[in-house]
């Protein structure tokens, strides 16, 4: 399986801040593990909650396609996962029964996708941390092979949510990625030279800059910006 465009830049962006060179190689390789347990697996997302922003690989660009038909499809439970903290079990009968699902339940199978599977990356704490959406060619395509999948995401098997979010719309929110980490890049830089020039905490350093943007009615990355201008000066 491989990254969208906007995943590979979002993983590289990452990559630089973390000075990590194998996220994107590691990814790849957990996404092809799990097309080894579910050989009808045709597309992945994985939505960390620390950095909202969510990555995304699928199997051809022929699913690339079929799935770009309803990406823009309201999303589904699984979206709501990560805030409930636990699973919603929904059926495809229970998706094409009620009538807000209905119309998205349709276009999913018009689009190829007829199972997901939702797992929750739980940590230590209880606290769930990321999403991991699995998206199948078939009804079954995620049957018995939960927890198989579960370890292969280091995500949490009890807390699976099946069936759910069968437009495959957290694509788009992969594609806002890679803006949405280069601006945390920003500020974090801007904090960081406010921290040190003023000798005080980085909490502290956000708070007023954070501050400072809501006086001026401004965003806190336009201001972030001036602030490394500034001081690349």
């Amino acid at each position: 399986m491989e990254p969208i465009p906007e995943t590979i830049a979002a993983l590289d962006e990452l990559g630089a801040q973390l000075d990590d060179s194998t996220l994107v190689p590691g990814l790849v390789a957990t996404a092809d593990s799990a097309r080894k347990v579910a050989p009808g697996l045709v597309g992945v997302s994985v939505a960390s909650r620390r950095l909202d922003v969510t990555f995304t690989l699928v199997a051809t660009d022929d699913e690339i396609a079929a799935l770009d038909a309803v990406q823009y499809v309201s999303s589904g439970p699984c979206v709501d996962a990560i805030d409930l903290g636990h699973g919603i079990a929904t059926s495809p009968a229970g998706l094409l029964s009620e009538s807000r699902w209905r119309d998205f339940a349709r276009a999913s199978a018009a689009a190829g996708v007829h199972s997901t599977l939702t797992l929750p990356v739980v940590a230590a704490d209880g606290e769930v941390v990321a999403t991991v959406n699995l998206y199948g060619r078939t009804a079954d395509s995620f049957e018995g092979r939960h927890q198989q999948l579960a370890d292969a995401f280091g995500a949490w098997a009890p807390g699976a949510v099946t069936n759910a979010d069968l437009s495959f719309s957290t694509r788009r929110a992969a594609e806002e990625a890679p803006g949405l980490l280069r601006e945390a890049a920003i500020v974090d830089a801007a904090t960081g030279i406010i921290a040190a020039q003023r000798r005080i905490p980085v909490d502290q350093a956000r708070a007023q800059l954070e501050e400072a943007a809501r006086r001026a009615g401004i965003p806190v990355t336009r201001l972030a910006r001036v602030v490394v201008g500034l001081h690349d000066e």
